[in-house]
């Protein structure tokens, strides 16, 4: 049995963005587990034993929490697998792709002369190259024996037009163009230019990482049998393919309401 109060409750303002954190901290008493300092509040939750030697005062406990969990997160946000997944919201990239970005995110936090700022410049060209790459070896693209693989803007455009095609996508088609213009354009101006910090390199990377996860959402957009669709009956998307031996056409049942319909595999 746990029994336990409250012993006293803190403000600080932490060295992380200027921010203020507001950390409680109770003293429990346990029949068979001896006594704790638990700490919980804006910043993540733990526990600490009170027998032993370690900790001897609320204040104590307070100071080794706050400078841990700072720690933690200050070393997690500098990550390149958090940078990256972290802008990318969790696609499934590549695993080329991915390795390339971890690459330039690692040369990022590492760099301070200018040949280092450069260098991130250049593996964001090789990503964007490579994905154009990535996507041209998965099917066949009209018109492209008139580009050379390094052209990333004209290609890229052929696999957006592909993918993207009608008037319900003609905004996201353009959006989709201006990010590939941009991130390219930014990614030779970093590579040659001898002006520019670690901050727009930052930003050069970020649009690549955007750019990568946009072509990925573009392909399982175009490959998604469901997407868009809506249940014809109560408008839900909440909707599965189910195994159809009658026709060759789809099967769709809305999880909702549990209607089906029948959509062409054409």
């Amino acid at each position: 049995m746990w029994r336990q109060h409250k012993s006293h409750s803190f403000k600080a303002r932490a060295n992380i963005h200027r921010t203020w954190f507001s950390v409680t901290i109770w003293n429990v008493k346990t029949d068979n587990d001896g006594a704790w300092w638990v700490v919980q509040g804006d910043l993540p939750m733990n526990l600490y034993s009170q027998d032993k030697a370690y900790y001897f005062s609320t204040d104590e406990v307070f100071s080794f929490h706050l400078g841990i969990m700072l720690r933690l997160m200050n070393d997690d946000s500098r990550s390149a697998e958090s940078f990256i997944e972290f802008i990318s919201n969790g696609t499934q990239l590549s695993m080329t792709l991915k390795r390339k970005l971890f690459l330039a995110s690692e040369k990022l936090n590492a760099a301070v002369e200018t040949e280092e700022i450069q260098s991130v410049g250049v593996m964001c060209r090789e990503t964007l190259i490579e994905l154009i790459n990535y996507v041209y070896d998965s099917d066949s693209f009209d018109g492209e024996d008139a580009y050379r693989k390094s052209d990333v803007k004209n290609r890229g455009e052929l696999v957006i037009d592909k993918y993207l095609t009608g008037p319900e996508n003609a905004e996201l088609r353009k959006h989709v163009k201006n990010l590939l213009n941009g991130a390219w354009d930014y990614s030779n101006s970093i590579t040659h230019s001898t002006s520019k910090s670690k901050y727009e390199a930052s930003i050069c990377l970020t649009m690549t990482v955007a750019l990568v996860s946009s072509f990925e959402n573009l392909l399982n957009k175009y490959f998604d049998p469901i997407a868009g669709l809506k249940c014809k009956k109560c408008g839900s998307r909440r909707l599965s393919v189910a195994k159809n031996d009658e026709t060759s056409d789809l099967l769709i049942i809305c999880e909702n309401c549990r209607y089906g319909f029948l959509k062409s595999s054409k």
